[in-house]
C-alpha cells in the first residue's frame, strides 16, 4: 500500500469513530427508520442526525419562545426578563451551534427527497429567524458571495484578508463591520455580481424580518428582546468570529488557494459537535460534499496538503486555533501541527509561517491559483 495512502487511513481515525453530539434527544428507532426511508434522500442516512437537530428546535425553542409571549401580560416584568434570559442562554448554548450547522450543511446540499423538499424552508425560512439569521440571507451570504468568492476580496465583503489576522482590535473592527453594515454591503455586492433574484430575495428577508421584529416590539417588547433582538445581535458577533477563526491563515502569495486560506481541524471532540465543521478546507473545495463524508474526503487529499504546504492540527478546533492566534500563543498552537509530508519546518520557522499568513493582504499577487 502506498505510504501516504496509509497516512491518510490512519491520521483522523478518531472523527471517524466518534459518536455524534450535535443533538439534545434522538428519535425512536422505528421513526428514525421511517424518516430514513421515506424522506430523506437516498444513501444519505446520516442525515438523520439534522433532522435530530431540527426536531430538538421544535419542541423546545419554539414552545418557549411562544411562552414567553403569552406570559408577557401576565407576569412582572422582571420575572419575565429573568425567564427570557433564561430562554436566550438555553438557545444559544444548547442549540445555536449545531442549528446554524445543520442549515449550513442542509442549504449546501439539501437532505430531502423531491417528494419532501418543501421541508428544506423549515431551517431557511422558519428557524433561521430564532438564531439571528433573518429568513433568506444565509443563502445570499454564505453560498452566493463567501463561496463564490471564497474568501477573497473585494466582493467577499467578510474576507479576512485586509486584517491583521492576529489582532484582537482588527477582529473586533471585523465583526462590527459584518453587524451594522452587512445588510447594505450583501445585496449590493450580488447586484454588482449581477445575481439580482439573491439580492431581491435577501433585502426582501432582511425587510420582513426587521419590520416584523419592530412590530412585535410594540406589542411584547421584554419577549421580542429575548427572542430575537439579542440573539440577531450576539450570533451575528458569533458566526462572523467563527469566519474570521476558520480563514485566519491566508497565504499572501496565494489566497485564492483554498489550502493556503484556510486549514483543517482533525482528531477534535469539536468535530463531533459541529458536524465536521472542522475539515474547512475539504468544504471549501467541494462544498457538496455530505458534512459525514468530509473525514475521509480529507483522506484523499493528503497529497494535496503535501503539494500545497497546506496547515492540519490535531486535538484543537478551529475555535481554540484562533483563540491561540489571538492570544500569541503560537508556539502552543506549532505543538498542534501535523506534518504529513509539507516543507519542514522546526517550530521557529513554523511560527514564522504562521505570521506571514496573519499579515493583512491589501492587494491581489499577479497570479492565479
Amino acid at each position: 500500500m502506498d505510504t501516504k495512502l496509509e497516512i491518510g487511513l490512519e491520521l483522523n481515525r478518531f472523527d471517524l469513530e466518534q459518536c455524534r453530539k450535535e443533538h439534545l434527544f434522538a428519535l425512536p428507532d422505528r421513526v428514525n427508520q421511517w424518516i430514513t426511508i421515506n424522506i430523506l434522500k437516498e444513501k444519505e442516512g446520516k442525515n438523520i442526525f439534522i433532522i435530530y437537530v431540527m426536531v430538538n428546535v421544535f419542541l423546545t425553542t419554539i414552545p418557549l419562545a411562544i411562552s414567553l409571549y403569552l406570559l408577557e401580560e401576565r407576569l412582572p416584568d422582571i420575572i419575565l426578563s429573568f425567564l427570557g434570559l433564561g430562554y436566550l442562554l438555553f438557545n444559544i448554548l444548547i442549540h445555536a451551534r449545531s442549528f446554524i450547522l445543520a442549515l449550513h450543511y442542509s442549504t449546501h446540499t439539501p437532505i430531502f427527497n423531491r417528494k419532501w423538499k418543501f421541508l428544506n424552508h423549515i431551517n431557511t425560512t422558519i428557524l433561521c429567524n430564532f438564531f439571528g439569521i433573518p429568513v433568506w440571507t444565509y443563502y445570499a451570504h454564505h453560498i452566493a458571495m463567501h463561496h463564490c468568492e471564497n474568501n477573497v476580496m473585494p466582493h467577499d465583503v467578510s474576507s479576512t484578508m485586509p486584517y491583521q489576522r492576529d489582532s484582537k482590535l482588527e477582529h473586533l473592527k471585523y465583526m462590527l463591520r459584518y453587524v451594522f453594515l452587512i445588510w447594505g454591503e450583501l445585496p449590493y455586492h450580488l447586484i454588482q455580481q449581477k445575481r439580482h433574484k439573491v439580492a431581491h430575495r435577501c433585502l426582501m428577508g432582511a425587510i420582513t424580518f426587521f419590520i416584523s421584529v419592530f412590530y412585535l416590539f410594540q406589542f411584547r417588547p421584554i419577549a421580542t428582546l429575548f427572542v430575537f433582538i439579542l440573539p440577531t445581535i450576539i450570533l451575528s458577533f458569533a458566526l462572523m468570529e467563527g469566519n474570521w477563526k476558520q480563514h485566519i491563515f491566508v497565504d499572501p502569495d496565494d489566497p485564492e488557494n483554498v489550502y493556503r486560506s484556510s486549514y483543517a481541524c482533525i482528531n477534535t471532540s469539536t468535530n463531533a459537535l459541529n458536524f465536521n465543521d472542522g475539515y474547512h478546507v475539504e468544504h471549501h473545495k467541494n462544498p457538496a460534499m455530505p458534512w459525514h463524508q468530509l473525514p475521509t474526503y480529507f483522506q484523499s487529499q493528503i497529497k494535496h496538503y503535501i503539494e500545497q504546504d497546506g496547515f492540519i492540527f490535531t486535538n484543537i478546533g478551529s475555535g481554540q486555533v484562533g483563540r491561540l492566534v489571538l492570544n500569541g500563543q503560537l508556539e502552543q498552537l506549532a505543538e498542534h501541527y501535523v506534518n504529513v509530508g509539507q516543507k519542514k519546518r522546526n517550530k521557529e520557522e513554523l511560527v514564522k509561517e504562521f505570521k506571514r499568513r496573519l499579515q493583512p493582504i491589501t492587494s491581489m499577487p499577479g497570479k492565479n491559483t
